[in-house]
């Protein structure tokens, strides 16, 4: 089976799009997502639509966390921005799809375990780089997928006892690399590919200063930073 693995969409509609487009072309069969649907962009409500079009299982991230609880202590002043206003735009029965969703997630598929966290197996909230990781993220989680976010840094570390990968972000990535970033597991092979696609990131930027977002944002969407 093919599954394919993203991370931090972030209300970017658009870039979903093209990722959801790469998917259908290789041919996945099912999509897990590893946190923060929303935020920073101006696409929450399209954002969800296709969420529940193409069935994707997704965990909370820590943006749907603070969406649900108003607590945006933790969060500088542009996301703390672009949060207020998705609270403000989003559709009800969308913030109820969001308040249904779980902080973690394991999956067993053609006997892979997989384990989806948005920050790491210690700390839904912690920041892991590649630098950080270690095998024993997967000897704790009994994983043998363990996928992360959080960090908007795509990466892949195979371990004897499995692989442990950040898809990248979707909808922000902060590699320094603007296209929209995602993965691919092929369970049968026990691999792991990770892609990159360009998105149409002027039409984001128009719509963000349209909803007068932080225009920062839109600069960090063209560096990828």
């Amino acid at each position: 089976m093919l599954v394919g693995l993203i991370s931090d969409v972030h209300s970017n509609a658009v870039a979903l799009k093209a990722v959801l487009s790469k998917l259908d072309k290789i041919g996945v069969e099912k999509i897990l997502h590893a946190g923060d649907m929303i935020g920073y962009n101006p696409y929450p409500d399209e954002t969800v639509a296709l969420f529940r079009e193409y069935k994707i299982g997704s965990i909370m991230g820590n943006h749907e966390r603070a969406l649900i609880t108003g607590d945006i202590s933790d969060f500088n002043p542009h996301a703390a921005d672009a949060l207020m206003w998705t609270k403000s735009a989003i559709l009800p029965e969308n913030l109820e799809y969001i308040k249904e969703l779980k902080n973690r997630e394991h999956i067993l598929l053609e006997k892979k375990r997989i384990v989806i966290i948005h920050g790491s197996p210690r700390d839904v909230d912690e920041y892991i780089f590649p630098e950080n990781v270690s095998a024993h993220f997967l000897a704790s989680t009994k994983a043998d997928i363990l996928v992360l976010g959080h960090t908007h840094v795509q990466f892949k570390k195979k371990y004897s006892l499995g692989i442990v990968l950040n898809p990248g972000s979707v909808g922000q990535p902060r590699d320094e690399n603007p296209e929209a970033a995602f993965a691919v597991l092929d369970t049968a092979r026990g691999e792991v590919e990770l892609h990159r696609t360009s998105y149409d990131i002027e039409k984001v930027i128009k719509d963000m200063q349209s909803a007068h977002l932080p225009d920062k944002l839109g600069l960090r969407l063209k560096f990828g930073l």
